[in-house]
């Protein structure tokens, strides 16, 4: 395919770039001149950016790896926390060639990845790629676009049609993901970016579905239709560490089921079967700031950090979990397995006995 600007029409009207390097942030919009934006916001901090991006849309943001108070990965990780951000290119153009800053930029949720110096061919190639991510599932969001009109007329069967007709592609959403991961292997990281971009996208339009069929099946009066589609919604936003939109998931959740499983603890559950420790230790603190009083958390949380060979926290975590419930046989055994003793009976005896949740445990 031929990328080159005098063939292809991309544009962008409106472009952020970011850098501490007022050169780089001048080379750079004088790269920008094929795609004739109309308009360039120029930042030297990450912070600024921020607070101007909150109600400014724009169509690209080239961001550098070195800003003038926070690195460029800090960055798209909030930006990427913003509902009107979520999809906006964020190419990262920067000289840090290493292994790690690449897959640390993929796991910001950057769309592309530059190293200066770049040719004009290189860099134009980039802007077109990440504009083609952007518009990647079009068809998919029109349909969805079209399910909550059903369900706003009160069509509710037909929207639910619709809804669970984007639900199918799924595996497609999987299967992008498992590229993205064999493209890393090969260190091929601008296949991977876009790989897991895709994958990213479509999942957006998966949570979106489930909360439309959730809307869908209220109207027809099935609670635990609704229960089950939003609890699926969580689940995806906590995959993707959207907090305040899991916990908002998950509180209308509780309202249908008030033992229904944490999104995040869900989600540390999946990551440490799968040996990911330190993906599990994040999503179970995360659980936790949702549900702080969950013995169940605190109980999955020691497991994780112990086999992450941290003896201490895991049996803080665990005196925790036991403080709150301690009638917690998994917990009283794995405390006896850590420490060599029994937990202590002065300890349990300020602790009332409850039933632990079964749904949300991890054993």
């Amino acid at each position: 395919m031929n990328t080159s600007p005098a063939q292809d029409p991309v544009r962008f009207d409106r472009v952020a770039l970011l850098s501490r390097s007022e050169d780089n942030l001048r080379r750079d919009r004088v790269s920008l001149k094929d795609f004739k934006p109309k308009t360039v916001l120029a930042f030297t901090s990450g912070a600024e950016a921020l607070q101007a991006l909150d109600t400014e849309s724009v169509d690209l943001v080239l961001c550098d790896s070195d800003l003038a108070d926070m690195d460029g990965c800090k960055f798209i990780r909030i930006l990427r926390q913003k509902h009107l951000h979520r999809s906006t290119p964020v190419v990262m153009v920067t000289v840090e060639a290493k292994k790690n800053a690449v897959l640390d930029a993929i796991a910001a949720g950057c769309t592309g990845y530059v190293l200066r110096p770049y040719s004009p061919e290189t860099f134009n190639r980039h802007m077109v790629m990440a504009k083609q991510v952007s518009r990647f599932s079009e068809i998919e969001e029109e349909q969805l676009a079209s399910a909550r009109e059903l369900v706003a007329q009160g069509s509710f069967d037909e929207a639910i049609e619709e809804f669970e007709e984007i639900l199918t592609l799924q595996d497609e959403a999987q299967k992008y993901y498992d590229m993205g991961c064999d493209y890393l292997f090969q260190q091929k990281y601008g296949k991977a970016i876009i790989a897991f971009n895709k994958a990213i996208k479509l999942n957006d339009l998966f949570a979106e579905a489930y909360q439309g069929l959730a809307e869908a099946y209220k109207g027809k009066g099935n609670p635990d239709k609704v229960k089950n589609c939003l609890q699926r919604a969580a689940e995806i936003h906590a995959q993707f560490d959207r907090m305040e939109e899991a916990k908002s998931l998950f509180i209308e959740v509780l309202k249908y089921d008030s033992e229904a499983p944490n999104p995040y603890n869900t989600l540390g559950v999946k990551l440490r079967r799968a040996g990911d420790y330190p993906g599990a230790i994040h999503a179970y603190r995360r659980a936790i700031e949702i549900s702080p009083t969950d013995e169940n958390v605190f109980f999955n949380l020691a497991k994780a950090v112990y086999y992450m060979g941290d003896k201490k926290t895991a049996i803080d975590k665990l005196t925790t979990a036991l403080s709150m419930n301690s009638d917690f046989p998994e917990a009283l055994k794995f405390y006896r397995d850590v420490t060599g003793r029994e937990f202590p009976q002065e300890l349990r005896s300020k602790a009332a006995p409850r039933k632990a949740a079964e749904t949300i445990k991890d054993v």
